[in-house]
């Protein structure tokens, strides 16, 4: 019971209490007043008519007696009336019906009403001739007590609502304080800072709200600090101070991926040696700001999927997953034309002092002979005379799709029920499952094509909206059919990908599937990437929103994986966040490690669930569970679950 409804709760049965109180003391009062009266008419009555009695008993006129006894008490406030004469000897007796009109039998029949009895012996001077006695009739007494009583019940009833409400009037305007209190610690429990409580004039709870105040402040600043120191220790680690840029070991982890999972595509390598002669010529700060300037310039030309990596002072790397020859040589040229703008050359005659080398990643290719090909076709490219670029590509001899034949590939897989559905759990320190993400891939009867395959070109051609409808369809159908069983198997986890947050068609419907499916909320979570919280602002809003509104959750995918700050976590409230692999494969090294520890708190101060994914092995899960992270997804740990067709 909350603390207005004790209180509102107390002082009302205090005032009925004393309501109560009081209606007994006037009823008391009333009745005993109204005895009171009836014994004062008595004694008058008795005295009066034995006066008028006495001319009448000394002629013995017992005819006039009567007729005066008749007329006195036919009134009907006496119930029996008795002359007992002496001499000579003989009475006068009248009766008279105790009848009680217009008050409810219960009244009578809880308030007893004595009737009073009074006797008088008439003289004639010391002789006594008579004795007259009278009983009162109470039906007039209960009648008065009554109407009393309606009235003194009505006025009380008026009076405790006229106080119930002046008491919760009262109460809300002393306790508007502390519901206010109330209110902003429920949001600083979930991480919510608001603007500072308006100070009261009450002196206990004026206290009490500075204080309130004053820590909702410190805290708040504790958690963007811990963002902040998150953020430089992941930009000492990973990324290049001067480009901002990533660097060297983060590349290395992101092309290891690349080999390791067979995701076609390239790397391009950028020698700008009129990059060097600006640090040899002009000094280290013209050589930064030139270096920041290419930076920005490789940003513009690069999609979300790139990754772009400073390698020493004139060299950079791009990582190219899902893309063809022919994009790689556009993709070149185009950095090639930024290099000749930054180039300083007013007469423009001076021979572009920068070149380029392309290698296309075969199925043979390990990281090592990829970095190899790539400085030898940038070493070919600095000999070319027209243009410096150079293309290595030694995997002709296998099966390549360019975007649109992958488009048509998805397309076919849709309408004939060809995409499966794997799952993988993510798993707690126990083991206890926390969900199970499905993996998508197209299995067209002789060969399968996993998601990493195809989902580079569909996004590219802002085909995502119509895959993403047909798995998360094909998912419901399953959990509602109970193809999806077992114990404590934890929802599933379905990844949504950049071009359905920016398709308002595929919100709307989304919308309208879990507004139509409540009973899939502890069921069903959703996997959002992290790029789209930093250059989708908007658009993964409302995403989330109508997630939230439904009564649904998700995660953030790839978390840390763009070299921004990681404050957005505080705003949007996640239920996980599942970290880009590169954090957790080198936790042996010291600063690597604190990179991690520093991104694992800040997400749990805010209360967030931390994934570690690819952990392969018991000895990473242990050493990843002493950085303070809850969850964890592997092939290793956890094998892939059985498969399932539609």
């Amino acid at each position: 019971m909350t603390l207005y409804r004790q209180l509102f709760s107390g002082m009302l049965i205090l005032l009925i209490i004393l309501i109560f109180g009081v209606f007994l003391i006037q009823f008391n009062t009333t009745r005993d007043f109204l005895r009171l009266q009836q014994q004062n008419e008595l004694d008058n009555t008795i005295n009066s008519v034995g006066m008028a009695l006495s001319p009448y008993l000394d002629q013995q006129d017992m005819i006039a007696a009567e007729s005066l006894i008749n007329a006195t008490f036919d009134g009907g406030f006496y119930s029996s009336v008795t002359l007992e004469v002496f001499d000579p000897k003989q009475n006068i007796e009248r009766e008279y019906q105790l009848d009680i009109e217009g008050v409810p039998d219960f009244f009578t029949q809880l308030i007893t009403i004595k009737p009073l009895s009074q006797s008088r012996v008439l003289t004639n001077g010391w002789l006594q001739v008579a004795e007259l006695s009278v009983t009162t009739n109470t039906s007039f007494a209960y009648l008065k007590l009554w109407q009393a009583s309606v009235q003194l019940f009505w006025g009380f009833i008026a009076t405790c609502l006229l106080g119930t409400v002046m008491v919760s009037i009262f109460l809300r305007r002393v306790l508007t304080p502390l519901t206010a209190i109330q209110t902003s610690a429920k949001a600083m429990s979930n991480n919510e800072f608001r603007q500072p409580l308006v100070v009261p004039e009450i002196r206990e709870l004026k206290d009490v709200v500075m204080a309130f105040n004053h820590m909702s402040q410190q805290l708040k600043a504790h958690i963007n600090h811990q963002a902040q120191e998150a953020d430089k220790l992941r930009i000492r680690a990973y990324q290049d101070p001067v480009s901002g840029l990533a660097n060297r070991p983060y590349l290395i982890t992101k092309l290891d991926t690349l080999v390791e999972h067979g995701i076609e595509g390239g790397v391009a390598l950028l020698r700008a040696d009129f990059l060097a002669d600006c640090y040899e010529r002009l000094g280290y700060e013209a050589g930064d700001d030139l270096t920041v300037k290419l930076a920005k310039s490789l940003q513009e030309l690069a999609s979300d999927e790139i990754t772009i990596a400073r390698l020493n002072h004139a060299e950079f790397m791009l990582l190219l997953p899902h893309n063809s020859n022919t994009e790689l040589t556009q993709l070149g040229r185009a950095i090639l034309n930024k290099c000749a703008a930054l180039q300083s050359d007013p007469l423009d005659i001076s021979p572009l002092n920068a070149a380029i080398g392309l290698v296309v990643r075969s199925e043979d290719d390990t990281t090592s002979s990829l970095l190899a090909q790539a400085d030898n076709a940038v070493n070919q490219a600095r000999q070319q005379a027209s243009e410096h670029l150079f293309l290595i590509d030694s995997s002709d001899h296998t099966l390549r799709l360019g975007k649109q034949q992958w488009k048509r590939l998805v397309d076919h897989a849709i309408s004939h029920n060809q995409i499966t559905i794997n799952l993988q759990a993510a798993t707690d320190i126990k083991g206890k499952v926390l969900h199970q993400e499905a993996f998508s891939a197209i299995y067209d009867g002789q060969k399968t094509y996993s998601a990493s395959q195809f989902l580079g070109a569909i996004e590219q051609l802002q085909a995502g909206p119509e895959f993403d409808r047909h798995v998360t369809a094909q998912i419901v159908a399953m959990l509602e059919e109970g193809r999806i069983h077992g114990p404590n198997q934890g929802p599933i986890a379905i990844n949504i990908t950049q071009s359905s947050i920016n398709d308002t068609g595929f919100m709307r419907w989304l919308g309208t599937l879990l507004k139509s499916k409540p009973h899939l909320s502890g069921q069903l979570l959703f996997e959002l990437p992290e790029i789209s919280f930093l250059n989708q602002l908007d658009n993964i809003e409302l995403l989330c929103d109508i997630i939230h509104r439904n009564g649904f959750d998700f995660g953030i995918d790839n978390y840390g994986h763009n070299f921004s700050s990681v404050s957005y976590l505080h705003r949007f409230k996640p239920a996980y966040v599942k970290l880009d692999f590169a954090y957790t494969q080198h936790v042996d090294d010291q600063l690597k490690a604190d990179v991690l520890a520093s991104i694992t708190r800040n997400a749990h101060t805010l209360g967030i669930i931390t994934i570690a994914s690819r952990v392969e092995t018991t000895e990473q899960k242990d050493k990843l569970t002493a950085l303070m992270i809850k969850g964890f997804q592997g092939y290793g740990l956890h094998p892939q679950l059985p498969q399932e067709d539609e």
